[in-house]
């Protein structure tokens, strides 16, 4: 089970760090590094989770992947939380970081889903009314997702708005459903 709490204070620690030694963008890309490198090996994700291997050959391992590739104090972070028994974490920890990244940049990440790719014209007017409502700058993911039919789905932190055919659709079926049309002679 994932401790957000305990991952945001960790991440917080580091933050602070990065923030005071000037480095926040090369920490944010070790970051953004060890959160992938954890997300597409499953085999790292259940070396850290097993009580069997002792803490000095996950940090030998973890040495032998970064070493090099990330930053002194991101690997000294790294070091820490295995020390600390918290190697169940770095994952999230990194997660967390990302997201007071963005905070402090002022950033916002939107994701756009469309039937079909949007055009460079519609992208921009997109952008720009969004960074006027939200007060950040916008970066937009896009997807595309032919079974929307049209419209689009944006969506932003925990917040969606679906504006797409097939959500009208559904929504018409529903009151179908429930709004029979009974003939009264």
């Amino acid at each position: 089970m994932k401790n957000i709490l305990l991952a945001k204070r960790y991440a917080k620690a580091l933050f602070d760090l990065a923030v005071e030694d000037g480095v926040i963008d090369q920490v944010n890309d070790d970051m953004k590094l060890i959160a992938d490198v954890f997300d597409e090996n499953k085999a790292l994700r259940r070396m850290m989770l097993s009580p069997v291997i002792p803490p000095a050959r996950k940090k030998l391992v973890i040495k032998k992947i970064f070493e090099g590739k990330i930053d002194k104090r991101s690997l000294a972070f790294i070091d820490i939380l295995i020390r600390k028994g918290r190697e169940e974490q770095v994952q999230e920890i990194a997660i967390q970081f990302y997201e007071s990244y963005l905070d402090y940049k002022n950033i916002a990440i939107v994701e756009v889903t469309t039937a079909i790719e949007i055009d460079k014209a519609l992208r921009t007017k997109m952008v720009n009314l969004m960074e006027s409502h939200t007060d950040k700058t916008i970066q937009m993911l896009e997807k595309t997702d032919a079974e929307l039919i049209g419209g689009f789905k944006l969506k932003l932190n925990d917040y969606q708005y679906d504006a797409s055919i097939k959500q009208l659709l559904i929504k018409l079926h529903k009151e179908f459903d429930k709004n029979l049309y009974i003939k009264g002679f």
